[in-house]
């Protein structure tokens, strides 16, 4: 029973859609990390790029080109993956860009804060929908918690997704069929 439950476990994680998670992952990762770098270099630097350009009060002129890179990052590596590896399995590849999306939200903001140095306070810009949880003496912003479980909900969901009754050989949408 237990050698059996270790190969399937060896199986899943050598499937393709376990691959395109980690790979999604990954791209992720790297994207929020460089993407809360440059917000820090910018905000900490005299650059006349922030000076009186701000969008519905918050959000700075630089948010919109650089959240269009990352969306075409994200979403276009997923997609690229999903039209090479899975043709099929279209509601696999929304539902793991889905969650590393969010994923790539959460890491840009934590690290917007560990590369600025600030700790987070009650108050934060980031907790104002719906708060804070103090812990251990830190406050961490309560939709954290709420964007880890959607985050690991969708991955699940993205890795046992099967999209066989939307994509059949008469489907329009089924771009593997040859006319």
């Amino acid at each position: 029973m237990l050698e059996t439950d270790a190969s399937v476990a060896k199986t899943e994680l050598r499937s393709p859609e376990f691959k395109l998670l980690i790979g999604l992952t990954i791209t992720a990762v790297i994207e929020a990390v460089s993407y809360a770098w440059i917000e820090v270099l910018l905000y900490t630097s005299t650059s006349p790029v922030l000076y009186n350009n701000w969008i519905f009060g918050h959000y700075n002129s630089y948010h919109i080109v650089l959240a269009f890179l990352v969306l075409a990052m994200i979403f276009g590596v997923g997609f690229v993956a999903w039209l090479t590896y899975s043709p099929t399995r279209f509601r696999k590849f929304f539902l793991l860009t889905l969650g590393d999306f969010l994923l790539w939200i959460l890491l840009e903001d934590e690290f917007t804060f560990i590369f600025s140095g600030a700790t987070h306070t009650a108050t934060d810009w980031t907790n104002w929908p719906i708060g804070a949880v103090h812990i251990f003496g830190n406050y961490i912003p309560a939709w954290y918690f709420l964007a880890t479980i959607a985050i690991f909900i969708l991955w699940f969901f993205g890795l046992y997704a099967e999209d066989t009754n939307f994509y059949s050989t008469k489907s329009p949408f089924n771009i593997s069929r040859i006319d």
